[in-house]
């Protein structure tokens, strides 16, 4: 649903940040909230400082160049529903007393002015299709803008789903991931959206897996908290990660070896997995079979292509001898 606005210059003075603004959700599940105007500065000031200190260098270079969304209130300030960071680096600017560059302001800002007569709900979602897909938004305040949407406001997950036009697949993934996140902050203490990952991108096996026991879920909270230390699983999809971790969790020894051994972590697990699956250690072995299953079914004119290319018949050649080498060995096994 669209909502009315119109464009406009406010003075900075008469802006006032968000206490409720959605990327410090974080904070909120850890009860560490801000509650004052300053509070909030320092913990936008704060929050991926990396990304604010760049912001900052270009909006004191060139000024904001997009215009931030407000909200009129009834005391004559404005509310900033999005733009928070950019006004607080304005305001930083001001209390620095920073001479702009010529042809630039600090003490104004191009702003669009919301009309009154928008609900919260319309507010909301304008917010959301304005940051969802931005870097610094993410999938963890996405998962929480979802959850808050469905459970809070009771609104479908097919009309959410529509609203941030996204497929309403992704739109149950990302809602049980949170939910997942919350019971994991909650018997963990651990509230960075960074974990957030374990769940979102987690495979579905794994995941299957988690809310298959007790246990398992214990262990898992336990073996994604880098608290004590490395965690045992990463979170990247990289050797180690959750899709090695998918793998391990089929079998026992693997899963035990993480269980009793505080040291081990996928890597060491994944080892027991290829020691007890040789297709696993080997990968190509798993392969011998189709590939032979091709060989036998070569047409006439694939035939005479390979007939055609000199190398391919070294290399079948190579392949046989090969073969018939390692049967030979096998056969000593055997023996």
């Amino acid at each position: 649903m669209a909502v009315d606005y119109i464009p406009g210059t406010i003075p900075v003075e008469k802006l006032m940040l968000d206490i409720e603004n959605p990327r410090l959700l974080h904070e909120v599940i850890a009860g560490t909230a801000p509650t004052t105007q300053q509070e909030l500065e320092d913990s936008i000031s704060s929050a991926a400082s990396g990304k604010f200190k760049a912001l900052f260098k270009s909006i004191k270079k060139t000024g904001v160049q997009n215009a931030i969304w407000v909200l009129p209130q009834s005391d004559g300030t404005y509310l900033v529903k999005e733009g928070n960071r950019r006004t607080t680096i304005l305001r930083k600017l001001l209390r620095e007393g920073i001479q702009p560059p010529s042809g630039i302001e600090y003490d104004k800002v191009k702003a669009n002015i919301i009309d009154k007569s928008a609900t919260d709900m319309d507010v909301k979602l304008l917010c959301a299709r304005i940051q969802t897909g931005q870097a610094e938004w993410g999938a963890f305040n996405e998962g929480a803008l979802i959850s808050d949407l469905h459970n809070n406001d009771n609104m479908a997950l097919e009309d959410i789903a529509i609203e941030l036009q996204k497929p309403v697949t992704q739109i149950k993934k990302q809602l049980k991931s949170y939910k997942m996140f919350l019971e994991y902050s909650a018997a963990s203490g651990d509230v960075n959206p960074r974990r957030f990952a374990y769940f979102n991108e987690a495979p579905k096996k794994v995941l299957e897996w988690v809310d298959d026991s007790p246990r398992n879920k214990k262990d898992y909270h336990k073996w994604i908290n880098p608290t004590n230390g490395a965690a045992k699983i990463r979170s990247a999809a990289t050797k180690g990660g959750l899709r090695d971790f998918s793998k391990v969790i089929d079998d026992g020894d693997a899963i035990q070896l993480m269980r009793e051994d505080t040291m081990a972590n996928v890597e060491d697990a994944m080892e027991v997995v290829k020691q007890n699956d040789i297709k696993k250690d080997m990968p190509f072995l798993a392969r011998l079979l189709p590939f032979q299953a091709q060989l036998n079914g070569l047409s006439d004119e694939q035939k005479a292509r390979i007939a055609s290319e000199p190398r391919m018949k070294v290399h079948l050649k190579s392949l046989k001898t090969a073969c018939e080498n390692l049967l030979q060995e096998l056969e000593s096994y055997d023996a």
